[in-house]
């Protein structure tokens, strides 16, 4: 019987969100970068006033910036993003985790609203086995476009896309669940174990009063 461990990425492993980080250096970082970033910046005051899904404030910046860019380009991107955060953007203690989970035989999962260009790299360069994430969506010619191919996997729609995965049935072994934001509420609660990582403070109140454990890994 094999335990199960799985990780949200963006300030759970990371120490920072990765999308926006991404898309600057993808974009180029320049003039043009900022120049457009108040119209990224129109569609998350959106979302945040509950007019705008959350998907689509990834989508609106794929179509500012990122839109038609080749798949080989945009990994080569992800590539050195991903180095970058290896070598300066880790949590501190997450590594000793993903350590006690391997030497345990656990299975380790990425579960993440970060996009699979991120996602991918990072699970392999730290040792995880799979990825349950938000997936881009490419043309037939490998250019990437907008929509998403399928829901931002946040919230509610990360709980569903973990049961899925494992084909709508439980699976046996232990299972821990590791995230910083009460948005994985419903995954934490899901789990044998959910581990609030340096909480929010509104996951930290959940996590008091739904005794998950909180662990500090600056």
């Amino acid at each position: 019987m094999t335990d199960i461990a799985l990780f949200d990425l963006d300030k759970t492993i990371t120490r920072k969100g990765t999308w926006s980080r991404f898309v600057q250096q993808a974009s180029g970082g320049g003039l043009s970068f900022w120049a457009k970033l108040p119209f990224a910046g129109v569609q998350a005051i959106k979302y945040k006033a509950g007019l705008a899904s959350r998907a689509s404030v990834k989508e609106h910046a794929i179509r500012l910036y990122l839109e038609g860019r080749s798949r080989a380009d945009l990994e080569t991107e992800a590539d050195t993003f991903v180095m970058r955060e290896i070598a300066n953007g880790l949590r501190t203690h997450v590594r000793d985790a993903i350590a006690m989970h391997k030497a345990a035989g656990d299975r380790l999962i990425i579960a993440s609203a970060a996009v699979d260009l991120i996602c991918a790299p990072m699970a392999q360069a730290l040792g995880f086995e799979d990825i349950i994430c938000t997936r881009l969506s490419w043309s037939d010619h490998n250019r990437l476009r907008a929509p998403l191919d399928g829901e931002n996997c946040y919230g509610e729609e990360k709980l569903r896309r973990v049961k899925a995965f494992f084909g709508g049935a439980r699976p046996s072994g232990v299972i821990s669940f590791y995230s910083d934001h009460h948005t994985d509420l419903p995954c934490l609660l899901w789990a044998d174990r959910g581990i609030a990582v340096n909480p929010t403070a509104r996951l930290r109140r959940a996590a008091s009063a739904h005794n998950l454990e909180c662990v500090d890994w600056k």
